[in-house]
C-alpha cells in the first residue's frame, strides 16, 4: 500500500469498526443459512457481496478520518507552539463540527492569553518606570541628609513624604486593580446618596484643584440614591475628578452633573482640556494607559485610574464611558437604589 494510502490511526480505527460491523453481519448470515432462513444460492451471493463491503469500508474510513487527523494534527501543532511560548500560533482549523468548535476555543484561548501577556509586559514595564522616579528622588534626598549637605533638611522631609505617599498610593492601586481583574473585590453594599458622595468627593480633591488653579463645581437639582459600595463608589468620583483636573487648563474649571431619569442615575465629570486624543480614547479605560506618560509618571500615577474607575462601576452593574472625545467628558451610569423614594 502506497504512502497515500496508508491509515492513519483514526482511520484503521474507522476500518475495524466498520469491518467489526461487517464480520457480525456476515456470522449473522452464516447462522441464518445453517438455521435454513438462507439457501446455499442466497448464501454464496450474500457472502460475495461481503468483499466489496469490506474494500468500500476500508476507503471509507481513509476518506473520512484522512481530514479528521490532518485538523487534529493543526490543533495539536498549534498547541506545541503554545507551550512552547509562541502566542502567536493559531490552529487555521475551520470546520462545522465538534472538533471545529474545539478549535475556535483554542484560538479564542490563545488570543486571549495573548492579551493577558500583553497586559503584563505592559504593566511590568510601566511599574518599574512609575518606581524609578520615586525611588530616585528618595535616594537623593536620604544621600544628602546623610551627608549633612540639604540645604533645607526639613523640605528634603516634606520630599520623602510626598515620595513615600506616591508609592503607597500606587501599590494601592496596583491592589486593587489585581482585585477587580481577579473578581475577588468585595462590595459593601448599601443606598448611597450619589450627590451627597459626588460634594464629598469634590471636597477631597479640593486641595489639588486649587493648586491647579481649577475651579470645582456641582450640579445637582436633587437627592439621587443608588444601590452600591460608598467607599469604592467615592474612589470612582475621586479618580475621574482627578483625571478632570490634571488634564484641564489654570483657570478653568470642573463640573459635576448628578442627575436621575427612568432607567439609571448617572454622573458626569466635564472639564475645559483638549479632550482624550483619539489614539487614547478607544482604549481610555484599559490599565496603563496614560494621556501624558511623562506628568504621569512625575505625579506617581501608574495609568489605573480610569480603569480602576471602569471596573467599580461594572462591578456594581453599571456603564461608563467617554460622552465626547472632543472636551473631557466622562458619564457614569449606576442602577438606581429600588429601596429608594
Amino acid at each position: 500500500m502506497s504512502g497515500a494510502w496508508r491509515l492513519n490511526r483514526l482511520g484503521r480505527r474507522f476500518m475495524w469498526a466498520s469491518l467489526g460491523v461487517l464480520a457480525t453481519a456476515m456470522v449473522m448470515i452464516i447462522i441464518a443459512a445453517q438455521q435454513m432462513f438462507i439457501n446455499d444460492q442466497d448464501l454464496g451471493l450474500l457472502l460475495w457481496i461481503m468483499a466489496p463491503a469490506a474494500i468500500a469500508a476500508a476507503l471509507a474510513a481513509h476518506v473520512l478520518s484522512t481530514p479528521i487527523a490532518r485538523d487534529a494534527e493543526r490543533l495539536s501543532t498549534a498547541a506545541r507552539r503554545v507551550a512552547g511560548g509562541d502566542l502567536a500560533a493559531r490552529s487555521g482549523v475551520e470546520r462545522r463540527d465538534e472538533l471545529g468548535d474545539a478549535a475556535r476555543e483554542f484560538d479564542r484561548m490563545v488570543e486571549r492569553l495573548g492579551a493577558v501577556e500583553l497586559e503584563r509586559t505592559l504593566m511590568l514595564s510601566s511599574i518599574s518606570h512609575d518606581l524609578r522616579t520615586p525611588l530616585a528622588a528618595l535616594r537623593a534626598s536620604v544621600e544628602a541628609l546623610r551627608d549633612g549637605v540639604a540645604v533645607d533638611p526639613h523640605a528634603s522631609l516634606s520630599g520623602m513624604e510626598h515620595q513615600i505617599s506616591a508609592l503607597a498610593s500606587l501599590v494601592e492601586d496596583l491592589q486593587l486593580h489585581t482585585r477587580l481583574t481577579s473578581g475577588t473585590l468585595e462590595l459593601r453594599m448599601g443606598s448611597v446618596d450619589l450627590t451627597e458622595l459626588a460634594d464629598e468627593a469634590i471636597e477631597t480633591v479640593r486641595p489639588l484643584a486649587d493648586r491647579s488653579r481649577v475651579a470645582l463645581r456641582l450640579e445637582a437639582t436633587e437627592r439621587v440614591l443608588v444601590h452600591g459600595d460608598h467607599s469604592q463608589l467615592g474612589r470612582v468620583i475621586r479618580n475621574l475628578l482627578d483625571n478632570a483636573i490634571r488634564h484641564t487648563p489654570p483657570a478653568t474649571a470642573v463640573t459635576v452633573t448628578v442627575a436621575l431619569d427612568a432607567a439609571a442615575a448617572t454622573l458626569r465629570v466635564t472639564d475645559c482640556g483638549a479632550g482624550f486624543p483619539p489614539e487614547i480614547a478607544a482604549h481610555a479605560f484599559e490599565p496603563f494607559t496614560r494621556g501624558d506618560a511623562a506628568r504621569d509618571r512625575r505625579t506617581g500615577t501608574a495609568g489605573l485610574g480610569l480603569a480602576i474607575a471602569a471596573g467599580i462601576v461594572r462591578a456594581h452593574g453599571g456603564e461608563i464611558g467617554i460622552v465626547s472625545s472632543l472636551s473631557g467628558v466622562v458619564e457614569l451610569a449606576l442602577p438606581v437604589d429600588p429601596s429608594g423614594p
